[in-house]
């Protein structure tokens, strides 16, 4: 488990052929909710130390990833749990969803001011396999998607709804398809079409209205920073759609509503995780896999630097500093020590 979330967090050299040999991915993606378990013991971890009071947001984070794992396992996603979530939303909550049978998320909002009238948006999360082995282009995918303003909040917490989103959960409705000696056959080894979510959902809704751009929206882009490897396997390894998920969520809700500072706080918190989730498994990586991971923090820390020169963080400036301190102290008791080469050296000698 601990080889396969570094696999998804840091892509690191060597991964996986198949499906079958990753652990979040094998058997249907049956444990890819456990990037939501660690993002929750993450948040946990914060609420220990009392950090999270500092930035009064991290709140609507927490709640969102309470909920949010809870429905995203498939031993605990029923129409009634789904129901009675949807039910308890209070102002200023989020509820996602990440579909991997359809290739899909969606992304409820309650807003403070409109509670009985819910935001909702959706989108096709990873790029089907042509578009990301066809050219070596980087490939991005733009937010903040269309936003729809539902004309009744019952909508949602009907018992057809919650039945229909469940299904969406369990379910491919169709794949993309190609044709094979003239016979039309299902490209299974592709992604799921994703237009049963990010269209035909939508429209089902009665009276549901284009919700106006504000001009707080901040757009972004996403790069899909995906790496398929396919060695005659059933089902090549595709980095996971929920980790693309997570982050795009993230994003959305920082910078709705911190506005710019809003990136900041964003690639900090998502840096601060990965540092996290790598002190925690480092006992049982190799030192390569850790040095890799490692470089990938500190050119991210990097970049946030960067950025800060040309952002005012204002009142959350003292957060930040002490998130990256926090960060970079971690880094230095996790960097191997400096005869770390010498180490290694010493063991292939004694194998032979």
């Amino acid at each position: 488990m601990n080889e396969s979330i570094l696999n998804h967090l840091f892509l690191p050299h060597y991964l996986p052929s198949s499906v079958d040999d990753d652990y979040f991915l094998q058997n249907n993606h049956q444990y890819e909710h456990m990037i939501l378990e660690y993002m929750k013991e993450y948040f946990n971890q914060l609420e220990s130390t009392k950090e999270t009071s500092e930035l009064p947001i991290f709140s609507a984070l927490i709640n969102c990833v309470k909920h949010w794992s809870i429905l995203q396992n498939p031993q605990t996603c029923t129409e009634a749990n789904l129901q009675s979530t949807i039910m308890k939303l209070t102002p200023g909550n989020f509820l996602p969803f990440y579909f991997h049978a359809q290739n899909a998320a969606i992304l409820i909002e309650i807003e403070k001011k409109n509670v009985h009238r819910p935001l909702v948006s959706s989108w096709q999360v990873l790029l089907p396999t042509q578009e990301i082995t066809s050219s070596l282009v980087p490939h991005f995918s733009c937010f903040p998607v269309t936003t729809y303003r539902l004309n009744d909040r019952s909508q949602l917490s009907s018992l057809a709804h919650c039945e229909l989103l469940v299904d969406f959960m369990r379910n491919t409705i169709e794949y993309s398809k190609s044709y094979k000696a003239s016979p039309q056959v299902n490209e299974t080894r592709n992604l799921p079409e994703s237009y049963y979510v990010c269209q035909w959902w939508i429209q089902q809704f009665e009276g549901i209205k284009i919700k106006s751009k504000s001009n707080r929206s901040i757009q972004f882009k996403k790069k899909h920073r995906d790496q398929i490897r396919w060695n005659g396997a059933l089902l090549p390894f595709r980095r996971s759609g929920l980790w693309m998920t997570i982050k795009v969520v993230f994003h959305i809700i920082l910078t709705k509503r911190l506005g710019s500072i809003g990136i900041i706080i964003y690639k900090l918190l998502i840096t601060h995780f990965l540092t996290y989730c790598l002190s925690e498994t480092r006992s049982e990586i190799s030192i390569d896999v850790l040095i890799h991971c490692i470089r990938k923090i500190v050119r991210r820390l990097n970049k946030i630097e960067i950025l800060l020169s040309s952002i005012d963080a204002n009142d959350l400036n003292e957060w930040v500093q002490l998130t990256k301190h926090q960060i970079q102290m971690k880094i230095n008791k996790i960097l191997p020590k400096p005869n770390w080469q010498k180490s290694i050296r010493i063991y292939e000698k004694s194998k032979y």
